[in-house]
């Protein structure tokens, strides 16, 4: 699938208001599933600890800098707001296979897990840097279902240590506007008490143009005051409060970024009929 047929999914989409669509396609044959034997970083023997503990060290930290100061030029606004944290939600738009790595550039001094999509798990090399990089796919068994949460449970009231959710639940190459929130994220957040910390991607122009035509862009990354669950808020009542908070940040950074009012092509197709 070509990047430009990528885009004309995202538009059709965006028209019908289905923001949570894949529309990459998934390469099956590359997927290792994750079954109740997955082994999540509490999990992980001592030869598999030294082992990830080496590829992260030569390999994916390297490479994560590589990415945000040659390829991305990631710019980081706001990182104060992260200054004393330590157990966190963070949220952030999903654009690119390796926007993670911007997150985890602008929280650096921190270590943040990444929640993924179980199709994340895959073969070869790219799929065990991923898993030397602290991604957590999900689980598609009860009892496998069970260890994830644990997992999410250590890292957040043990490890103390933030975890990156993407509340769009699918990647848009390149869509600059945020998509409407999942309550995943929120509801971590509210069973535990941390705070969520929206983050939000948006693009400047490198000049540069793809194997298509496409431009390039290089990424700013804005980082927002966290948000914390409100006391005398019941559980849904928090999750409400803190995902409208998470995309209003977020709709607010789209506006001023780019100088215009945030709208979806399915509003003007509903104002049609």
């Amino acid at each position: 699938m070509t990047r430009r047929e990528v885009i004309a999914a995202m538009e059709a989409c965006e028209k019908e208001g289905k923001f949570d669509t894949h529309v990459d396609p998934i390469p099956e044959e590359l997927i290792i599933p994750v079954t109740e034997d997955y082994h999540y970083p509490n999990k992980r023997t001592a030869g598999e600890k030294i082992k990830f503990a080496l590829q992260k060290f030569f390999i994916v930290k390297p490479f994560t800098l590589y990415q945000n100061k040659c390829v991305l030029k990631t710019r980081v606004i706001g990182r104060e707001n992260l200054k004393g944290l330590s157990a966190a939600v963070l949220t952030c738009n999903h654009v690119a296979k390796f926007d993670c790595l911007a997150v985890k550039y602008g929280a650096r001094g921190h270590r943040t897990f990444v929640v993924a999509a179980p199709f994340n798990n895959m073969k070869g090399f790219l799929g065990e840097m991923m898993r030397a990089g602290d991604m957590l796919p999900m689980n598609t068994t009860m009892h496998g279902t069970a260890a994830f949460n644990k997992m999410v449970e250590e890292v957040l009231t043990v490890r103390k240590d933030f975890l990156l959710i993407y509340p769009e639940a699918s990647m848009w190459w390149n869509y600059k506007k945020p998509r409407p929130y999942k309550d995943g994220g929120f509801y971590i957040a509210a069973k535990y008490g941390v705070p969520v910390v929206p983050q939000f991607i948006t693009y400047r122009d490198s000049g540069k143009k793809d194997a298509e035509g496409l431009p390039i862009y290089y990424f700013t990354l804005h980082i927002m005051p966290p948000v914390y669950p409100k006391e005398g808020l019941s559980k849904l009542e928090n999750i409400a409060y803190l995902r409208e908070s998470a995309y209003n940040a977020c709709r607010e950074v789209y506006e001023k970024s780019y100088g215009e009012k945030l709208t979806y092509a399915c509003e003007k197709e509903g104002a049609k009929q």
